[in-house]
């Protein structure tokens, strides 16, 4: 795999509740690493420069991504909905020439493929590079700066999609099947984790 883009910073987002699980998700071990763990490493092959977003328990989730080379940045108002963390985290790389948007409750999303949508824009300058998975267009996606000001206009619980839907004519688009593997609820995890259970 290449070396990471000096370039496109990455930004997870990590900042959510867990209501629906009932317990901290990106905390669950998949393959022995947590959730949170595993996606900010596979943003950090991709991205030389990555942030990630976090909300409750902020202390611990700094913990548990001990010794990468990121920048944690705490959001306040996370209950107010992913937007709030995009925003947050957007305002940490607004030098940088592009971001990659990243959900840290994807696990199946690997390091090559967001690595493939970083070559991706890089190769066409896209106003947006976006994963296709069941059916749909969504994140993990690469915006350009130029659309910097249409994320940081987004409010309440509405992610990144809505731009990608108003540039779709622009849009490259990069099957990521993966993507479509979230983790929200118990039944998802078990879907995930299937018979090798949660440390496996």
């Amino acid at each position: 795999m290449a070396e990471p883009d000096p370039a496109v910073a990455g930004v997870v987002l990590a900042a959510g509740a867990s209501r629906r699980m009932g317990q901290a998700k990106l905390l669950l071990r998949w393959g022995g690493v947590s959730l949170l763990r595993r996606a900010v490493e596979a943003v950090a092959a991709a991205c030389r420069r990555v942030v990630v977003v976090v909300g409750p328990d902020p202390d611990r989730m700094r913990a548990e991504l001990g010794g990468l080379p990121v920048q944690v940045v705490a959001n306040p108002d996370y209950a107010e909905g992913i937007a709030s963390s995009l925003r947050c985290g957007l305002r940490a790389v607004l030098d940088a020439p592009a971001v990659l948007v990243v959900l840290a409750d994807q696990p199946a999303v690997t390091a090559e493929q967001l690595c493939r949508l970083v070559r991706e824009y890089r190769r066409t300058g896209a106003p947006v590079v976006a994963a296709s998975y069941a059916g749909t267009v969504g994140v993990p996606a690469v915006f350009s700066r130029q659309l910097f000001p249409e994320l940081l206009a987004l409010t309440g619980d509405v992610g990144a999609r809505g731009v990608i839907d108003r540039h779709r004519d622009e849009t490259i688009l990069v099957p990521v099947p993966e993507a479509a593997v979230d983790v929200d609820t118990p039944e998802d995890w078990a879907k995930v984790t299937g018979a090798r259970g949660s440390d496996a």
